[in-house]
């Protein structure tokens, strides 16, 4: 059960530890291989699937989306882009992605895990990824800029990370359309 009291802060939490990995610094960062990271990542996904899960099959957060579009809220996220996000969260997404992220052959494993989803799914994979790419983009640069100044300021090593991250996003959009 969703408890709206504590759901940001646990919001909060989840992003700190998903985050973490890939655009944070921290003793050994600056030597990680960047594939290790995008498993650390799968893991602190995996950590919190459950409850990311539990988000995205509530009534209350699908009400409360509505009602932040209403009074002009979240501008880049469409009612379009929420319920295909919701969706491929709801139709076991989110395992296939931890699956794909810990994994050694990532693309490979994305298409096999694409391949064991619905059609409707499989047809929302590319433009949802083409959008979670955009929301990522303009998310890990207010992130940096927020914990650094700017994106500039922020250490080379994030910065290198965030752009394979943007580039791997983008080919998986890419195997998305062919699938």
């Amino acid at each position: 059960m969703i408890n709206p009291f504590t759901v940001g802060k646990r919001i909060k939490e989840i992003q700190q530890d998903v985050l973490h990995p890939l655009y944070v610094m921290y003793p050994g960062q600056e030597q990680a291989d960047y594939g290790r990271l995008l498993a650390d990542t799968g893991r602190a996904i995996a950590a919190h699937q459950q409850f990311i899960e539990e988000i995205c099959g509530s009534g209350l957060v699908a009400f409360i989306f509505k009602i932040i579009k209403m009074f002009g809220g979240a501008d880049q996220l469409t009612e379009e882009d929420f319920t295909r996000f919701t969706s491929y969260v709801n139709d076991g997404g989110i395992k296939a992605m931890v699956t794909m992220l810990l994994s050694a052959d990532r693309e490979k494993v994305f298409i096999a895990e694409l391949a064991k989803l619905d059609t409707d799914i499989r047809n929302n994979a590319a433009p949802m990824l083409a959008k979670s790419r955009e929301l990522h983009r303009d998310f890990i640069i207010g992130f940096f800029n927020e914990t650094y100044g700017s994106l500039q300021k922020t250490p080379q090593k994030l910065q290198d990370n965030f752009t394979r991250s943007d580039d791997f996003i983008h080919r998986l959009s890419l195997l998305a359309e062919k699938c």
